[in-house]
């Protein structure tokens, strides 16, 4: 189980599940004509599940080609952590707001983004999609979008 230290916060935290929720792909009209150069639109959506103690974190990856033009696949991945003491760490309001503290928002994005990359290597590999590898992304570049809370 690992422990994050924080001068804000401490957190004890597991990976409970990783789950393929999508995964698509789309030939080009030029099926011969080989792509090295991808595009990926990355959005990231956080869940929480009070009541087990869950952070769900899901990324979607858009695969494109160089130009924006096609899409050439898609994937999304699922990550499901155990936070141990979520009462501590984690504020649900009472309108079902979640209020994660943003360092634990990074890590687990950065725990989520680097699983979906291996998920995208293992998914593709063989395919035309096999060069399409995720690049090393700074999770802090990330809005906090809206966050879901299931009792």
């Amino acid at each position: 189980m690992a422990k994050i230290e924080n001068k804000d916060f401490d957190v004890e935290m597991q990976i409970r599940a990783i789950e393929l929720l999508n995964g698509s792909l789309s030939l080009s009209a030029n099926p011969n004509t080989p792509v090295t150069n991808f595009n990926f639109n990355i959005s990231i959506e956080s869940r929480a599940d009070a009541g087990n103690k869950l952070v769900f974190v899901i990324v979607h990856v858009e695969i494109k080609n160089d130009d924006h033009t096609v899409a050439l696949g898609a994937l999304s991945v699922s990550c499901i952590f155990e936070i141990v003491n979520f009462e501590d760490v984690i504020k649900v309001e009472a309108d079902g707001k979640v209020n994660i503290p943003q360092r634990l928002i990074e890590t687990l994005n950065m725990i989520s983004i680097s699983t979906t990359r291996g998920v995208m290597f293992s998914t593709f590999k063989g395919t035309f999609l096999h060069g399409a590898v995720l690049p090393i992304i700074d999770p802090k570049q990330f809005q906090v979008g809206s966050q879901k809370v299931e009792k």
